[in-house]
């Protein structure tokens, strides 16, 4: 799909402000609110919009330990649910596969290192997982929403 300035802008607002009202971002691109409620619904109609969410803090909610898991899974053996079983673990924010020596990186968030120990305990007796490293986040530097290809970087 092309995108026109008029889309673009569109996008950088709903980016920033996923909540702004079709008055707004009419102002925004100098479009009519009807206007941009037909841009928003084909925008969304084409998959380029895929859905609205709220963003938390997870530290306001007590999950103040993030880490980023490295799997790999049994090479005879890679258990035909091994993903379906990482997807069913409410700790797991994300779960990527990747190249290299682990099949999957998993973004894992918990209340304590202790929370953290029982996550690792019920990973590693899951079918199909052979081993795993974890690397402890100290601190995140940068965390924004996705880049838009044709804004300036």
């Amino acid at each position: 799909m092309t995108f026109d300035a008029v889309d673009r802008r569109i996008l950088e607002v709903l980016r920033n402000q996923g909540r702004a009202p079709h008055a707004l971002i009419a102002k925004e691109v100098g479009l009519s609110a009807p206007a941009v409620g037909e841009r928003i619904r084909k925008l969304e109609h084409a998959g380029v919009i895929s859905g609205y969410r709220a963003t938390f803090h997870p530290e306001a909610l007590g999950l103040g330990i993030c880490a980023f898991v490295s799997i790999a899974p049994q090479p005879r053996n890679p258990g035909a649910n091994l993903v379906e079983n990482l997807r069913a673990m409410p700790e797991v924010e994300e779960l990527h596969a990747v190249a290299g020596p682990y099949g999957y990186i998993a973004k894992v968030r918990v209340t304590t290192p202790e929370a953290l120990d029982a996550f690792l305990d019920r990973l590693w007796v899951l079918e199909g997982v052979e081993r795993t490293e974890t690397t402890m986040v100290l601190r995140t530097s940068v965390e924004r929403p996705m880049y838009l290809p044709f804004t300036e970087p």
